[in-house]
């Protein structure tokens, strides 16, 4: 009885592309066999293929939808117009530049609004970038250079003023807060209104914007219209003189602190600092004070700053000491002191009753006194001030070697390489770990 021929091998052959003539001979079993796994193994790498490359389209796709998600939703928050209402009186003509912004979910207004909010009242120095708010009872420095934020004891606190495109913005609810000032911050059908009172009001949240609709719509239709994107223009970069190379430089923030009794060299180094434009800080002890009061005067109307020089015995009693006579003597009280042994030698209870009482402490690092003469002091002053860091308190002494030494000290201070101010009340002390000598 005759075989049947076998159809699955001619099947399975014409299936992977190999035609069967009548005249071909018969295929080996085992080379069939390795024809049938090459051609599933092509297949599988087809297949992997093609879904690695779906992963990678997939992969594109949802980065790409993210970043148009993120990209409106920063057009969106940048667009927002938040409504800033002071004492029942909304500020008009809102720009992106000048109304109030969220910072981590935190109200932030420019800090000149603040004027409007009575009694509260400030004062910023651009130059050491200080702003200090206060009223009679509370005081609020905000030193953005060196981020950190305290009162009048010294206490720090978390809330920090921002700049945002040269604007300098400060924590209104905080600020509120320290002050009691109202705060409120609310929906309404127009925006998000920021709502501010120093002063009694007899209107609710929804009332007042019941009563300021057309002045809100006229803020809204304005701010949108001015809201244009401006246009991008790129200035193009100098271009540098043949041979000559831009060599960055480092300016040195420097503080004077001449420490000593009221006497003639006291009003010298004042004068010289005077004729070079310079405020330096005297910290002044009681010898002299009242014998020499026109030079303490005199001192006070250049526009020195007045700090106190008391010993790390009875740190808080001396300090008061003087305060009550520089209050007879200028009417004038400090907040400043530094200690004749340096801050190191007093206990932490008087360090807590320093500053508990408000006084802030500064260390005089940089001591170029220890020359023969005025020119010693003079060159002692140049090489530590080069070779220093670079913030620094530079110090003199009211003798006589300082005074000849003050023309030469302050005219390299005021070389280009140094930015030199007083020290205020509100000022952060910048006290070295060691003394530079």
């Amino acid at each position: 009885m005759k075989a049947k021929p076998s159809t699955v091998a001619s099947a399975d052959i014409s299936s992977a592309g190999i035609s069967k003539k009548k005249d071909d001979k018969k295929i080996p079993p085992f080379l069939f066999i390795i024809c049938v796994a090459r051609v599933a193994e092509i297949q599988e790498r087809g297949r992997r293929s093609l879904k690695k490359r779906m992963k990678g389209l997939a992969a594109l796709a949802l980065v790409f939808f993210m970043a148009a998600a993120f990209a409106v939703d920063s057009a969106n928050a940048s667009g927002e117009l938040i409504y800033l209402c002071i004492n029942d009186s909304f500020i008009t003509g809102l720009t992106s530049s000048n109304m109030p912004i969220k910072i981590n979910n935190s109200i932030y207004i420019p800090y000149r609004y603040l004027a409007r909010i009575k009694p509260i009242k400030y004062f910023y120095d651009e130059d050491s970038n200080i702003l200090k708010v206060y009223n009679t009872s509370a005081t609020i420095i905000f030193d953005v250079g060196n981020h950190i934020t305290y009162d009048q004891n010294s206490k720090i606190y978390s809330y920090l003023a921002e700049k945002r495109n040269g604007v300098l913005y400060v924590p209104i609810e905080f600020i509120c807060r320290v002050f009691g000032a109202y705060y409120s911050q609310f929906s309404s059908s127009f925006g998000t209104v920021v709502r501010i009172n120093s002063i009694m009001s007899s209107f609710s949240d929804e009332k007042l914007v019941s009563e300021n609709r057309e002045v809100m719509q006229e803020i809204y239709d304005k701010y949108m219209k001015d809201s244009k994107p401006p246009e991008d223009t790129v200035d193009p970069p100098p271009t540098p003189e043949p041979g000559q190379t831009e060599t960055p430089s480092v300016r040195k923030t420097v503080y004077v602190a001449v420490l000593g009794a009221v006497n003639d060299s006291s009003y010298e180094i004042s004068s010289r600092a005077s004729a070079y434009n310079l405020k330096v800080t005297f910290f002044l002890e009681k010898e002299g004070m009242k014998e020499n009061s026109d030079t303490l005067r005199a001192i006070v109307c250049r526009g020195h700053s007045i700090g106190l020089y008391v010993s790390a015995g009875d740190p808080l009693g001396e300090a008061e000491e003087l305060n009550g006579l520089l209050s007879g003597l200028v009417m004038r009280k400090s907040r400043i002191v530094c200690i004749k042994e340096g801050s190191a030698a007093l206990t932490a209870d008087q360090r807590r009753q320093l500053t508990d009482s408000g006084y802030r402490i500064w260390d005089a690092a940089v001591d170029p006194t220890g020359g023969r003469n005025s020119y010693a002091v003079a060159q002692n002053a140049s090489n530590l001030l080069s070779r220093g860091p670079r913030t620094l308190v530079l110090r003199l002494r009211s003798d006589e070697k300082c005074a000849g030494a003050a023309g030469t000290v302050f005219a390299g201070l005021t070389g280009g390489s140094y930015t030199v101010r007083e020290i205020k009340a509100w000022t952060t002390p910048v006290n070295s770990i060691r003394y530079y000598n």
